[in-house]
Parts: structure tokens; sequence; C-alpha cells
């Protein structure tokens, strides 16, 4: 099939995709001595495919904004197996890692401390940033059971921005009676960047406490963490934002309601009556600009009157305007034909000939783009019949608007390669866009 139609100028869809899907950030990344000690991070990068991936990889210096031009390293990784980076930091740095890749790969770290004989001391597992645990922008995280002790342990405390512009960030301290330790801290982080601020607790004038909890937020989205150690001894831990009590996982989880800032984008009744000169309709989506969303479910109607006379039929598409396709549904008319644009050149999921799509007819669609399980499924209904499901892989993860519209299109403009053709007769209607954070 010729794909041009999805990948030019018509506004059913976008232009060529980005070779890499997405990104994690492992906001620690470290190889210094300290007492005698040597602190090293390990990262491990998995490829769940059955195709080699390649992964870029960037280590960003802390308090360096992570815009500026580079020369990532890349690394190929064939199907199943795993790469192990040492190394990573230079000698006496401390940054983070980007690691940019296939929605495939996957990435685990971790905090080795050694002595001088390379002996171990410990190990401590190292949080990876990705778009599930990221914190948006205007939230509170919590850390929780900061400590410095007599014993000697002390609390570092780490601050990314995940964004391509600076960030303002503000953080309090508090003992366990709520009340607050020192003044309030406001800060400026540049684009991208990591800072990272030993003895913490120290700064703001504390020499013994424990269970001090650090709350944060700042206007872009961002991670906070801190360290609990004793320098150079086996003590050693991470400490992540804590859990919230926002739903019932005993009852099953989650599912009675929209999580905090789920954007739900209605259009009732008929939204586009196709008919010639008047053949499509696009919505740009009122989303929250750079939270990642990490599932978009679309629901609509669909009412077929014929088929066109050339070969497709642009019916959908989900796009944003930096030339990103995240999936495109087109209709085979000559075989009723179900075929998924997954948005990138020749990655396409089809069905069965015959079948679901018919003349004179109504469909109700359901499409689910979920991050999470790296996957795309579509339904097709007849009244309350399930009529097909089609599953494909994801290219494109990074749901997030970070100054480009995203937007949800219906039918065409007009004809393209001769083959491709709106869906003049065919009506759209009950529409419900929903983005989960």
């Amino acid at each position: 099939m010729r794909k041009t139609v999805l990948l030019g100028a018509i506004a059913l869809c976008a232009s060529l995709a980005p070779a890499f899907g997405g990104e994690v950030y492992v906001p620690f990344v470290v190889n210094k001595n300290i007492n005698g000690a040597t602190y090293r991070t390990r990262v491990w990068v998995t490829n769940t495919s059955t195709a080699t991936q390649k992964a870029n990889i960037r280590f960003l210096a802390e308090n360096s904004d992570g815009t500026q031009p580079g020369t990532p390293s890349t690394v190929s990784i064939a199907a199943g197996s795993t790469t192990v980076l040492t190394n990573i930091a230079p000698a006496d740095k401390r940054g983070m890692m980007e690691i940019s890749g296939a929605a495939a790969l996957v990435v685990t770290s971790r905090l080795e401390v050694v002595t001088s004989d390379g002996s171990y001391l410990a190990n401590a597992g190292v949080p990876v940033v990705t778009v599930d645990n990221v914190i948006a922008a205007g939230k509170v995280a919590e850390l929780q059971g900061l400590e410095r002790t007599q014993r000697g342990t002390i609390t570092d405390y780490g601050l990314v921005n995940l964004n391509p512009t600076s960030t303002q960030c503000t953080i309090k301290a508090f003992r366990t009676n709520s009340s607050q330790i020192s003044q309030t801290v406001v800060l400026t982080l540049p684009p991208l960047s990591m800072r990272y601020y030993g003895e913490a607790l120290a700064t703001l004038g504390q020499t013994v406490i424990a269970d001090v909890r650090m709350e944060t937020t700042c206007d872009k989205q961002f991670f906070p963490y801190a360290v609990i150690y004793k320098p150079g001894s086996p003590e050693t831990f991470f400490v992540t934002p804590s859990g919230t009590l926002d739903g019932d996982l005993g009852t099953g989880g989650g599912g009675g309601g929209n999580p905090s800032g789920t954007v739900v984008f209605q259009q009732t009744g008929t939204y586009l009556a196709a008919k010639q000169g008047a053949s499509y309709k696009s919505f740009t989506l009122p989303l929250i600009k750079d939270v990642r969303y990490k599932k978009a479910t679309v629901d609509f109607d669909l009412s077929i009157g014929r088929f066109p006379g050339g070969l497709f039929t642009g019916t959908m598409s989900l796009r944003r305007n930096d030339r990103t396709l995240f999936y495109g549904l087109i209709i085979r008319n000559d075989r009723q034909k179900t075929v998924l644009d997954m948005g990138i050149k020749d990655d396409v999921v089809t069905g069965g000939n015959g079948g679901p799509w018919a003349e004179k007819s109504n469909f109700h669609v359901n499409i689910d783009y979920d991050t999470t399980s790296g996957n795309l499924t579509f339904k097709v209904f007849q009244g309350s019949n399930l009529v097909q499901t089609l599953v494909g892989r994801l290219n494109h993860p990074d749901l997030v608007q970070s100054g480009n519209a995203i937007s949800i299109d219906f039918g065409m403009t007009g004809i393209a390669d001769g083959a491709y053709f709106p869906p003049i007769g065919w009506t759209f209607s009950n529409l419900k866009v929903t983005f989960v954070p």
C-alpha cells in the first residue's frame, strides 16, 4: 500500500515521525570517591522486541542546560539482549543520563559502592524517571524519612527539570510536628537539568534530626529525590516521592473515576456530516502544556453511507503538529478492511478481509492508546456486539504537548494519490477523548 497519503500534505495525518519513540532519565549518575569508597552508577538497557534497536545516550552534567547541542553516543542492542552501561559519568563528576529509543527498550539503574580493592560495600536502586512517575507541573511531591544522625548518616537532595525551558521550584522542609525547618527555598533550574544539594539538612541548620519531610513543587514537570547515606559505608538508599491514597486498590483499583489532572474533551451529537467541499473536521485538544499523559482514549460513533469509489477511505487520526502521527485509521473499501497506521513509514496493523465495515451501517469505535503497556487497542462495536479488536505496538510513547498542539482529525479535505478518498456521506458523532496523566 502506498503510504505517501499519510505522510504528505493532506490534513488527515502528519509527516515522517521521529525515529525514536521516547526517553527516560537516570537522575543520579556519579563516579566519585568519598572517604575512600567509590560511588558509581550502572545502567541496564534491555531490548524486549524481536528486532535490533538503537539507544541514544547522553550524560548531562549537573546544573547544565541539557538543550544545548551535543553528540550523544549510540549503542545497538540485539533482540532480547541486555547492554550494561558502566563508567557513564566522567571521573569526579555527577549528573544525569538521558536514554532515548524505541518503546521496546526498558531501563534499570543501580548505585554501587566499592572499596579501593574493588570489594562491594553496597548496592542501592537508583530511580529511573519515566512518563509514569514524573511529577506534573503544579503538583506537590513529598519526600519522607530524611535524616541526619549521630551515627553519621546524611541526606543529599536532587531535583530534575524535565522541560526544554527553565522552571521555578519551591522547596519546604518540615519536622514531624508540622513545624517548618528554616525558610522556604525558591530556585530556578536551567532547561532539562539536574541540581544536587549535598548535606541538605545541614544547609537548613540541622545537626541531628530524623523523619524529616521535604515538600517540592515546580511550575513545569519535575522529579525530586533524596539520597540517605553514611559516607564511605554500606548505608546508602534513595528516597523518591511518596505514594498517595487516591485510589482503592483493594476493590480492583481506581476504576471508578478519572485521576486528578485528567482532560476530557467531548462533542455531543453530529460534528461531521461529510460532503463535497466539507469532508474534514479537526479539534485541537485542550491539554496541559508539558504534562505527560500515559493514556489517550477516543470514542466516537460512525455511520457509513456508501464507500467512496477509491481504494481507501481516510477516516481519522491523532497527531501532534511537530510532524508526529500517533496513529491513523484507514478503511480499505473493496475488502471492508481496517488499516491502522502506527505512525512510522510502513508500520501498519490490519484486520481481515470482509469486515467489520458495511455500507448503510452504524458503528461505535473505541481506541485506547496506552503508553504504560506500549499498546494501541482498537475496538469496533455494532450495537452491543464487539465485532473487531486489533492491537499494535506504539511508536510514540511521548504523549505530551510542549508548545506543539495535539489534535484529533476526521475525514480528508480531498482525494490523495488517486487512492485515498474522503468519507463523503459518512457521519461522525458523539466524540469523547480522555487523556490521563
